[in-house]
């Protein structure tokens, strides 16, 4: 069986030219992570980048970028123009393994050098509905070891431990108990908020005054660990979390994300030839 059977075959696109308002806007309008980039020659569209939110919320926060005006940030200057790409005609689980081996969330697929697609993490786990996920629990792919902050951390601070620990959230932990998650896409939009707010001048040195608190998401939702990977699965996708903690009476036990059921579903398609997404 070929990618073809779970990509989405309607590619939203954006230009290398355009800016970060524009893919915010496109993401949040989709609900979409990640933007293939275009670039047109000879009136033909050409694939050059592929944009993320971890791409926008590790790079315009970064030194190199800090001065930089917000009406400046194009997406040429954001993507990754090292695309990995899959073949229309590659089974699933060639590309599943591609997605898993370069931890990257999601594929473009191309047809003779034409994007004709794309596959996420999201699409394979729409599938996990039958045996075992629907009989293995979550905990035994959860991630015992998670990586928290707490609200009153800066910013900085928590940009730093995403980006060595290449994780794309955080939990925010106050005396024992769980208070919010920040995401790539929560950073993204903190820092484009403040570029738009507060004078360029400044920027360098109020930024390192910004707190974990005024741009953490409250509320966050857990699951314990007796759940199914399939149980798991369909609450992340129908409520778009890339990641979720585990709780067992009020305590974390662990989280679990989009990667960790990829995996599991790696194994499973390479032990088990019969079953199929």
């Amino acid at each position: 069986m070929t990618i073809k059977e779970v990509m989405a075959e309607s590619i939203i696109t954006i230009h290398k030219e355009q800016n970060i308002i524009d893919a915010l806007k496109l993401m949040k309008k989709y609900k979409i992570s990640r933007l293939p980039a275009i670039s047109t020659k000879e009136n033909k569209d050409e694939l050059v980048g592929i944009l993320t939110e971890k791409d926008m919320a590790t790079k315009i926060a970064s030194s190199k970028y800090e001065n930089l005006p917000i009406s400046h940030f194009r997406i040429s200057t954001l993507m990754t123009p090292d695309i990995i790409t899959a073949d229309v005609n590659d089974a699933k689980i060639k590309v599943l393994k591609k997605m898993v081996d370069n931890k990257i969330g999601g594929i473009p697929i191309m047809d003779d050098n034409k994007i004709v697609g794309i596959v996420t993490k999201t699409d394979f786990m729409k599938k996990c509905t039958i045996e075992p996920y629907t009989t293995t629990p979550i905990s035994e792919i959860m991630t015992p070891k998670v990586l928290t902050i707490e609200s009153e951390d800066r910013f900085v601070h928590a940009r730093r431990i995403m980006i060595d620990n290449e994780v794309s959230r955080l939990i925010i932990v106050d005396t024992g108990k769980i208070e919010g998650i920040i995401s790539a896409r929560d950073m993204a939009k903190a820092v484009i908020e403040f570029k738009k707010r507060v004078p360029e001048k400044y920027q360098e040195s109020q930024i390192r005054n910004m707190y974990i608190k005024d741009v953490m998401s409250k509320n966050v939702e857990s699951v314990t660990s007796d759940m199914t990977i399939a149980d798991v699965a369909k609450i992340m996708v129908d409520n778009e979390f890339s990641g979720m903690p585990i709780v067992d009476d009020g305590k974390m036990k662990g989280i679990v994300t989009k990667t960790d059921i990829l995996k599991f579903i790696t194994d499973v398609m390479n032990r088990r030839e019969n079953i199929e997404l």
